[in-house]
């Protein structure tokens, strides 16, 4: 019970940090500002996270978690290759295109030139922890002829591109609002779609 408190507690911190970096920016938001939020003293931010930058590293994983735990259900699992792009789809689209994840990227786009850490984080926490799963399971569905893939690294990226086209751009410019499910889902069914049709054709509907 204790440990799912702390669970829900941390949760709470990283929303409201998330709430004041939409409105304050990256450098301009204190731990302080947080603990007053969410009614907690510094001393338990610091404990926690360590810094500011382990509080936005940590709001940082948290998104990726929830695309990683797809991938490696679909690493260890031998569902079809439709199905599992599918999945990973989704969860790319709702996390990407998604108010947290924008929010990050806005700040960590504006703080670049002066405040670079956060687009640091951004990468190394966000990028670079969750693609190479994806590489490895486009590389899993390679060694079983699933897909005709030279560079593993290039179609994943090719994956992403058919799935958010300039989707992305257009969210952290304002122009936009998250799409729902019912669009996340067309997003997805139609990259998986144009996916196997470069890489995979009907080879995709069996298991990887």
């Amino acid at each position: 019970m204790k440990e799912l408190y702390r669970t829900q507690r941390r949760d709470v911190i990283l929303d409201a940090a998330i709430a004041i970096l939409v409105e304050k920016g990256y450098r301009d938001t204190t731990m302080s500002d947080v603990a007053r939020r969410v009614s907690a003293s510094k001393e338990t931010l610091y404990s926690w996270f360590g810094s500011k930058s382990g509080l936005f590293q940590a709001a940082i994983r948290r998104n990726a978690d929830t695309v990683r735990t797809v991938l490696e259900v679909h690493l260890d699992g031998n569902a079809p290759m439709e199905e599992a792009l599918g999945d990973v789809g989704r969860a790319l689209a709702g996390l990407l295109l998604g108010d947290s994840a924008v929010a990050i990227n806005r700040a960590a786009i504006s703080e670049a030139r002066s405040e670079p850490v956060l687009a640091r984080i951004l990468v190394q926490t966000g990028r670079e922890a969750t693609l190479p799963f994806f590489v490895r399971y486009l590389e899993k569905c390679r060694e079983r002829d699933l897909v005709d893939i030279d560079d593993p690294l290039e179609a994943a990226e090719s994956f992403l591109g058919l799935l958010l086209g300039d989707m992305q751009v257009r969210r952290l410019l304002g122009v936009v609002d998250a799409p729902d499910a019912d669009a996340i889902e067309d997003r997805a069914t139609a990259a998986v779609s144009n996916f196997l049709r470069l890489y995979g054709g009907e080879s995709g509907k069996r298991g990887c």
